[in-house]
């Protein structure tokens, strides 16, 4: 048996010989398409045809033309043409593809082994693809007869292609291998590029109109998103999967209206197992403030287990049956006042353990702000079980305290920064302590950064300190706060000296931290960004004012100079 690897590719130096290497002892034959439009190719062909070489593979190689009024576009002009051609150059008993930053992930022999052994009956195989950083597997066509391919079954779609199961097709889903999508987030520029070729392409199905919607939803195209999801949903005969996310995602784009209610109760009809359309209505309620409606459909959320992988529909979302799920949970019924309930499910969010990381957030204000920031915080950790939360609210911000009452939340009685980083840190419980805002940008993996910076260090014993560059700083100045337990603990039970309100908290902090040499520098691995006004990166609002007022400059500079001489 014969095994045909069809790809077609961009310039991809860097991830050619990766995939190569890890897709290797699969295939027999490479069979790979360009498609660059215009574009001026780079050292990509040269690296894969070497690799065959050396490792004894078979080469074949072409390059996808564009279409007439696209030649020079500096992109592909449709997916669908493209994969057609890598599929007809294969001379394989099957035929694989895969993207150049896919992974392969499994028994390579035994995957081979069980194509051999499949009946002749069985025309394509379905593997798990795992879209990482996303919460997202779903099933793919992956393997396919060259018999069956060449009897008319083809590529569909410019873009988002897929190829087709005729009526009657035998094909089964396999839950090992797994192909594993590399890059964890999307790039602007292949939005704007999967918009340009469906803009171009012929909108005849409503599923075309569905892709449109969801490029605009990606690219945060308000206005566009909500029309074309609209045309979407109005074709009867769009597929339930691109239904339920059409839905899903017009609600969210129709904020804590009653239409918004009506996209979701609508979804849940349709995938009533899911728990998607669920959680999303918890958070409807909790903009509505409405949190006993919110504590119901948590419970409805709570009591579904997570469908078999073979019945899951390609919009499932993992993180909704473990962490996130708790979370929300949690959420309402803290919100609703079962704080014991609550507990439980804040227990279940941390697997039962301690916490290695405690956020301590401070947020006067900005209550949207500061919830966009605590999921932006969540959902770039690579593992968010091992994150704790902890909002701090002053006592006279009464939209900020109404807010904290679905979160694990502390209140400041002074109206100050400072005392409100403390007070969170006074209950927290990590190993590592982060100070955070509402204009900070984490790096996505952002908690294994920085705990693989201080591995192998006791962080309930040594007094450590991280610094991390904010992408704007040269100097050493440590706009935000990490430090060890035992620092916490050396410095007298505080993040910053409380004598401070606000400013010059940090010139003290990052003076001694230097002057103790205590500092773990990580500022050229790890980058967490200031989106500050003084950087041009924000808009000056009443809490910047507020922190950063003349009399407070003033105070902290000479708190700052009595207590540092040197």
């Amino acid at each position: 048996m014969r095994v045909s690897l069809c790809v077609i590719c961009g310039n991809e130096r860097q991830h050619i010989e990766t995939m190569l290497a890890s897709f290797g002892p699969v295939f027999d034959e490479f069979c790979l398409v360009r498609a660059i439009g215009a574009k001026q190719p780079d050292e990509t062909v040269d690296l894969a045809r070497d690799w065959c070489r050396k490792n004894g593979k078979d080469f074949v190689f072409a390059d996808h033309l564009n279409g007439l009024g696209t030649e020079k576009w500096e992109h592909v002009d449709s997916f669908a043409d493209a994969r057609n051609e890598a599929f007809a150059l294969g001379t394989g008993d099957w035929l694989i593809w895969a993207d150049c930053d896919d992974l392969f992930a499994g028994d390579f022999e035994g995957f081979r082994e069980r194509l051999e052994a499949s009946p002749a009956d069985l025309k394509m195989v379905r593997c798990l693809y795992d879209v990482r950083g996303s919460n997202k597997k779903l099933y793919r066509e992956r393997a396919i007869r060259r018999s069956a391919f060449h009897a008319n079954r083809r590529w569909h779609h410019d873009v988002h292609e897929n190829l087709l199961i005729l009526d009657g097709d035998r094909h089964e889903d396999w839950d090992a291998p797994v192909w594993i999508h590399a890059p964890v987030e999307v790039r602007r520029e292949n939005r704007r590029r999967n918009l340009r070729i469906l803009a171009h392409s012929v909108r005849e199905t409503p599923t075309q109109y569905f892709y449109i919607h969801q490029e605009h939803y990606c690219s945060a195209n308000r206005d566009a998103a909500l029309e074309f999801g609209k045309v979407a949903l109005a074709f009867p005969n769009l597929q339930p999967a691109f239904r339920y996310e059409a839905l899903l995602n017009c609600a969210r784009l129709c904020g804590s209206s009653r239409e918004a209610n009506l996209y979701l109760m609508e979804a849940h009809g349709i995938y009533p197992w899911c728990r998607e359309a669920l959680a999303a209505l918890v958070l409807l309620n909790f903009e509505k403030r409405d949190y006993a409606k919110a504590e119901v459909w948590a419970e409805k959320m709570l009591a579904l287990r997570e469908p078999l992988e073979n019945k899951r529909p390609w919009t499932h979302e993992a993180k909704w049956y473990n962490w996130a799920g708790y979370d929300v949970g949690a959420r309402a019924y803290r919100a609703a006042g079962n704080k014991a309930m609550a507990d439980v499910l804040q227990w279940q969010f941390h697997l039962g353990a301690t916490p290695k990381i405690s956020l301590l957030h401070a947020t006067r204000g900005r209550t949207s702000k500061a919830v966009n920031a605590r999921e932006l915080w969540l959902s770039t950790a690579e593992d968010p079980t091992r994150v704790e939360h902890i909002f701090a609210v002053d006592s006279d911000d009464a939209t900020s305290l109404e807010m904290s009452k679905q979160f694990v939340s502390v209140v400041s009685p002074r109206q100050s920064c400072v005392a409100a980083w403390n007070a969170a840190a006074a209950i927290s419980r990590g190993d590592l302590l982060v100070q955070v805002s509402d204009d900070w940008v984490p790096p996505v993996g952002w908690d294994r950064k920085l705990l693989e910076t201080v591995r192998e260090r006791d962080l309930q014993k040594e007094p450590l300190v991280i610094a991390v560059s904010d992408g704007h700083r040269h100097d050493d100045l440590l706009c935000m706060a990490i430090l060890s337990r035992a620092r916490y603990e050396q410095q007298g039970g505080e993040v910053f000296h409380a004598g401070y309100e606000s400013v010059f908290s940090d010139n003290e902090f990052s003076h001694r931290a230097f002057k103790d040499g205590v500092v773990v520098d990580a500022r050229k691995a790890i980058t967490f960004e200031h989106q500050h006004p003084a950087f041009g990166k924000g808009m000056m609002d009443a809490t910047y004012k507020h922190n950063n007022s003349q009399e407070r400059y003033a105070a902290g500079e000479k708190l700052y100079r009595e207590r540092n001489p040197q």
